[in-house]
Parts: C-alpha cells; structure tokens; sequence
C-alpha cells in the first residue's frame, strides 16, 4: 500500500523472539513465548485468544506500555524501549485514558502537544479527526465526562490516529460502538492503513477481524499460532486456511 502523507518510508514493526509474561494478581505464567512477526506498513494484525487479558498483555507490550520477558519490538527500524513512542505509536486501552475536565477536542490535542511531536498543535486537525469518526460539531466542546460511552471511545481513538502513527495498537476499540459505527470505524482504519500505518488489535469477531491479514491466536503454554486473515496470506510454516 502507497503512502499518501509526508511521512518517510519505515519498515513498519517488527517483532521477534517476543515473550510476554501474564498481568494482574494471580500466578505469574507465559502468555506468548517466541513470538516473531513483521507488521508491514498498511497491514492490520488481531491477537486472539480466550482471555482478553492476555490479549491486553500482549497489545500493550507491542505498544511499549510494559517491557516484554524477553526479544525485541522495532517500529520504522528503531528499538522500541520501555515506554511508548507518541510519535510512532498510537494506542488506545480498554479504559479510554481521556481526562474528563477536558473537552473532546482538548483531549486530542493531548496528543499533539507532546515535547517530541513536530510542529504547533492544530485545533482544526484535531476537528478534523473528530469529524472523520463522526463526532458531530456540537460535542467537540463538551467535557468528555458529558458524552456517552461510544462518543468517549471515538474521541480516545481520534487521539491515537491524529499523529498519524507508524503503528497504531487498538484493545477492544468498537466494544461500545453500534454496528454503523463499527463499520465507520473500520473505514477510517482502512484509510489510515492505505496510508501506511500498521494495525495490531484485539476486538470481537466482525468487519475489523474480517479484514485482517493475519491472526496470532494464543495458545496454552505461549505458543502462538500465526494464521492468515481474510485480507492476508499465511506467514511462517505452512499455508492455513484464513481464519473466520
């Protein structure tokens, strides 16, 4: 997929040797051992499995929220340290992060005021962003805390594209959308993606999992399984049917 914005050519990510060990309160244990993978530009990725927990290990560890057990994660060819790289890396939890004393639009602008970003924040960039996940003009000035639960989750995942990442990293981001917006969501994704951008998300089988190129499922012990999505082909060992 061609670039169509000002950002250099990367290699998008790519993951190798990957270990991530289980979070929470319970006996520590092996979530994925050995996991190796390349997020080329403009591919989107989900991680399956039985526990959504383990999935979140995972997706945060990518997003370099925690440090893995062990191997090594690299987005546009630089190492990935302990925290995350706002720069490259857009990323949106389960818990939204959004700063409820804050409006829609102020909360993405968040994003655009960090130390390492370029350039003066755009209030109308981040409009922009708003408009395209269909935030009406009316909400963009309201505190967060006055929107419902599916405004909050469009305006934290407005925040994590209006950087235009290298590697967007989503956790469950249509689990409180209606169907018009799930697939509105997907759209957007899919642009971001002919753009260049590398996707890896956990959400609930539909249109974002339909349009994956492949699928690592979390097997017993941390051995991942790599099979190809509906929009991909398998990578590494033999070929597998695409995933439903």
């Amino acid at each position: 997929m061609s670039r169509q914005d000002d950002r250099p050519s990367d290699p998008g990510a790519s993951i190798r040797g990957l270990r991530v060990r289980s979070a929470g309160t319970g006996p520590e244990r092996d979530v994925v051992v050995g996991l190796d993978l390349e997020l080329r530009p403009g591919h989107r990725v989900a991680v399956a499995g039985p526990s959504s927990a383990d999935q979140t290990a995972v997706l945060a560890t990518v997003a370099g929220l925690r440090p893995p057990a062990a191997g090594t994660i690299e987005v546009g060819g630089r190492p990935l340290g302990a925290g995350p790289s706002p720069a490259r890396i857009g990323y949106l939890g389960q818990d939204h992060r959004l700063i409820g004393t804050l409006t829609a639009v102020e909360n993405v602008l968040v994003a655009l005021l960090d130390g390492r970003g370029a350039g003066r924040p755009s209030i109308r960039r981040a409009e922009a962003q708003l408009e395209s996940l269909a935030l009406a003009p009316a909400t963009w000035h309201n505190l967060v805390e006055q929107l419902s639960g599916g405004q909050q989750q469009r305006v934290a995942l407005a925040r994590a594209l209006v950087r235009r990442p290298a590697l967007l990293v989503l956790d469950q981001p249509t689990s409180e959308l209606d169907p018009d917006s799930v697939t509105l969501v997907d759209d957007v994704l899919l642009a971001v993606q002919h753009e260049g951008t590398a996707i890896v998300l956990a959400n609930d089988p539909g249109v974002l999992i339909d349009h994956c190129d492949q699928i690592v499922h979390l097997g017993t012990g941390g051995a991942p399984a790599i099979r190809a999505g509906r929009a991909g082909r398998a990578v590494g060992g033999s070929p597998t049917d695409a995933a439903s």
